[in-house]
């Protein structure tokens, strides 16, 4: 197995260990080299959900968000949506904060001031500067596409398409039964946790551990591995599993957290690359999107958004939500504890279970495969 290389951390090929069953090492979940080349190689490469189609409906509209730590903005112009680096080009100075409608971007510093299309429009004092171009220090483009309602974007411009990277997700999430079209935006709520992304992703790509951590959700769906299917994809992936008969029939002797008798038949948890999480659950139309962002090597934070179908009832949403908190809650017990027992760094390697835990070992080689 592989241990932790003496002096600067440096990537090995983890690979053969990864095909025997044993994970990625504890360091990669507690040194800031192994954050720092993530960094770089994985969230500034990748396609990242920043917000909702209707956060911009109208020129001059603008968020602001950050991907990993590169301030972004996204803005409606007369020629449709743009993302840029938030950051002006003079002396580096966030040029917006925020939410709001803007008939130009303008940095509080010093006023210099861009076109909702990014080009620099006004610098004061620039006249007296020879040789200075306006036309020279536009904000810096970022590639930006959307799906459905959400709005995505990417600081590579060599990266694969957001419709690559998707293939056939919509597909899936659609034969659910769930138009996400036709979804309502509930809520976003923020959350920060004691433990590093990957741990807690991992968390979230298993269910081995949902009967004995998640009594709530095993009582509604059916987690037997011989049910509660497994889907690897090339970037996404995916867990599906049925309600329980005894749930739909409402023969059920156990106390239910929600309701969860409607036209969507089963749950659908899938991970998108590479911090992006879309879970459904059964019952009245339902979607909520989760990202998941570093925040230090041993630190996590994030939001979640909740959509539902416009016709779902209210009952329905709040007994719905306060289930998903719970389960939260359980899976945060869980990755705290696995972070401190990483921080300890012995054993130096876990063992999987590759059938059971087949996403994780997928996922890990993921990430294997950015950084390597």
């Amino acid at each position: 197995m592989t241990q932790r290389p003496s002096g600067q951390p440096r990537i090995t090929d983890l690979a053969g260990d990864l095909e025997r069953g044993f994970s990625l090492p504890a360091f990669w979940y507690t040194d800031p080299a192994i954050l720092e080349l993530e960094r770089e190689r994985i969230f500034l490469r990748s396609w990242q959900y920043v917000g909702r189609i209707a956060q911009v409906a109208e020129v001059g509209d603008y968020f602001t968000a950050t991907l990993f730590d590169l301030p972004v903005v996204v803005v409606r112009s007369e020629h449709g949506l743009r993302a840029f680096v938030n950051v002006c080009r003079h002396r580096r100075h966030l040029v917006m904060s925020g939410a709001g409608n803007k008939k130009a971007l303008q940095c509080p510093y010093h006023a210099w001031t861009y076109g909702l299309d990014g080009r620099l429009r006004a610098a004061p004092r620039s006249e007296r500067e020879k040789g200075f171009d306006k036309g020279d220090f536009p904000l810096l483009p970022l590639r930006l596409d959307t799906w459905g309602p959400w709005i995505f974007v990417n600081a590579d411009p060599e990266a694969e398409s957001l419709a690559g990277i998707l293939g056939g997700l919509p597909r899936i999430i659609a034969q659910s039964g769930l138009d996400t079209t036709q979804l309502r935006f509930w809520h976003r709520k923020q959350w920060a946790r004691d433990a590093n992304w990957k741990a807690m992703l991992e968390n979230y790509l298993e269910c081995y551990h949902c009967p004995t951590q998640h009594p709530g959700f095993s009582a509604i769906i059916d987690v037997d591995p011989d049910t509660y299917s497994l889907q690897p994809h090339e970037w996404f992936l995916s867990q599906i599993g049925p309600v329980r008969s005894a749930v739909v029939d409402g023969t059920s002797k156990k106390k239910l957290a929600y309701d969860a008798r409607g036209p969507l038949a089963q749950s659908q948890y899938h991970f998108l690359w590479p911090n992006i999480t879309i879970s459904i659950n059964p019952g009245f139309p339902n979607l909520s999107v989760e990202v998941w962002l570093p925040d230090g090597p041993e630190r996590t934070h994030g939001f979640s958004e909740q959509f539902f179908g416009a016709d779902v009832p209210e009952d329905f949403a709040r007994e719905m939500m306060a289930f998903d908190d719970q389960v939260g809650a359980e899976d945060d017990a869980l990755t705290d504890s696995v972070q401190r027992g990483l921080r300890a760094g012995i054993p130096a390697q876990g063992r999987f279970l590759p059938e059971s835990e087949q996403l994780v070992i997928r996922f890990q080689r993921m990430v294997l495969s950015a950084l390597s």
